[in-house]
Order: C-alpha cells, then structure tokens, then sequence
C-alpha cells in the first residue's frame, strides 16, 4: 500500500467515527404506539426542555404502586409553539399528561400534550418520526 493510500485511510478514520457516534446518538420513536393515547396524571419531579428532546420524570401511582416514570418529548421549539413558557412547570406540580404509551407496555410514553397550573400545551397528535 503506498504513503498516499495509508494517509488517506488514517484520515478518513476520524471522520467515520465521528459519523457513527451521530448515527448511534439519534434514537427513533418507533418504540411508541402514536395510534393510541393515554392520560397520566402526577406530580412533577423534573421537567426538562432542552433538545434534542424534552423529559419530563413523574411521580405516578396506579395499580403498580407509587413510582417516578420517565416520559420523553418533542424538541424545545415544539414546546414552546405549543404554548410552553420556562415559569409554568415546576416540581411538585400536579400534571396531567397526555401519552402515546410503549408498544412493549412498559412505564414510560412519548408526551403529546399535557396541563399544569391551569394551562394546556399542545403538540397535536404528530408522530415526531412521520408529522402524522
């Protein structure tokens, strides 16, 4: 193999890797059933909108007991087309959110819109992978 060929193989590496670690980074939401809804209501632990997605952490009790589910989100901008503003969550509030739950059924769902302190926010029923 010559110096030329070797160089540009010891560059390309770098590159590749880089490009794995983006590719790996990105999750789907595939793992959600958008075809249903479900209400959760509970107290706020955390609320985080940040990108690349929004999560939100919920204390719930139901039938399994008193637990903190995790829920993820859209990004920050859809949060905030939806009526979000950074003052109107905060932990220990009550909340009632709207889900599309897991396919496999575990704890945990894709937030479609939810209502705290009085107000609703909004994201439609779009799917983040498809906009449907």
């Amino acid at each position: 193999m010559t110096s030329a060929k070797k160089l540009i193989i010891a560059a390309s590496a770098p590159v590749l890797a880089l490009c794995a670690t983006v590719a790996l980074a990105h999750h789907s939401a595939a793992q959600f059933d958008f075809s249903k809804r479900v209400t959760i209501e509970g107290t706020v632990e955390q609320f985080n909108v940040k990108n690349p997605h929004a999560m939100a952490i919920i204390s719930v009790t139901d039938k399994k007991g008193t637990r903190d589910v995790e829920y993820e989100g859209h990004s920050a901008s859809h949060f905030y087309r939806g009526g979000y503003t950074r003052d109107l969550v905060h932990t220990g509030d009550k909340i009632a959110i709207v889900i599309a739950p897991r396919r496999d059924g575990a704890d945990g769902g894709f937030i479609q819109s939810f209502t705290v302190n009085g107000k609703t926010v909004g994201f439609g029923n779009a799917s983040p992978e498809t906009g449907k």
